[in-house]
């Protein structure tokens, strides 16, 4: 067996940990994990939970979400807005809705938490529909012209992207707003480098498995 990485969940052939630019988001995230993507190794959940070090983390396929202490603390504190990023017809638009709205959803006294649910569309689905809390909360969303790298996952629309593209997407669009700052050192920057890193190392890995079929194929035949 590999050896593997308990602080990334990568095999530690494939380790980045070295790599990490740990920092403080000016605006709050939590996580609310489905447990199939806790065992991933493909997933972008670790390399969020690695670079954010103020990043809050719940496991939770939907069910029991509502009771968890954990995430009821997160949704009951006195100087955060709990916001549930996931796109709608309703959701409040951060590339193009006002600053006056902006502010009736976030006050400046408060500091905005966005909840990303990871997992695949289907799960996040389905945890929206169990869960009557995140279905109770506002929700947000954004626009970008950029596609997912996630190359050798398939989206279920052009617009859609993993977890961690997303919340490099929020940093930069709420920076670009003046709604807040991103890392002094642009460290954000560097979750998308590993993310890639991690994308380009599967894809050598199917392929070099594609080819060794190919060849025992061949070999058989």
């Amino acid at each position: 067996m590999r050896s593997f990485c308990w602080s990334c969940h990568r095999p530690v052939v494939a380790c980045f940990c070295a790599l990490v630019r740990s920092f403080s988001s000016f605006a709050d995230f939590a996580l609310v994990v489905h447990p199939s993507e806790v065992k991933s190794t493909v997933g972008t959940a670790w390399i969020l939970r690695r670079s954010i070090s103020n990043l809050k983390w719940v496991r939770s396929s939907g069910v029991g979400l509502d009771q968890d202490p954990k995430f009821l603390e997160l949704l009951n504190s006195a100087d955060r807005v709990p916001l549930v990023l996931f796109p709608g017809p309703l959701s409040f638009n951060l590339n193009r809705d006002s600053e006056v709205a902006w502010r009736e959803l976030v006050p400046p006294s408060k500091r905005p938490l966005f909840i990303v649910i990871d997992g695949t569309w289907t799960q996040a689905r389905s945890m929206m529909g169990r869960s009557l809390l995140l279905r109770s909360l506002p929700r947000v969303s954004f626009e970008t012209e950029q596609l997912s790298e996630y190359e050798f996952k398939k989206q279920p629309h052009p617009a859609c992207l993993s977890s961690v593209e997303g919340v490099h997407r929020v940093i930069e669009v709420l920076a670009d707003r003046d709604w807040g700052k991103p890392p002094i050192f642009r460290e954000h920057d560097q979750m998308i480098e590993i993310f890639r890193g991690m994308v380009k190392f599967q894809l050598e890995q199917e392929n070099k498995t594609e080819t060794q079929s190919r060849m025992t194929i061949a070999v058989e035949g």
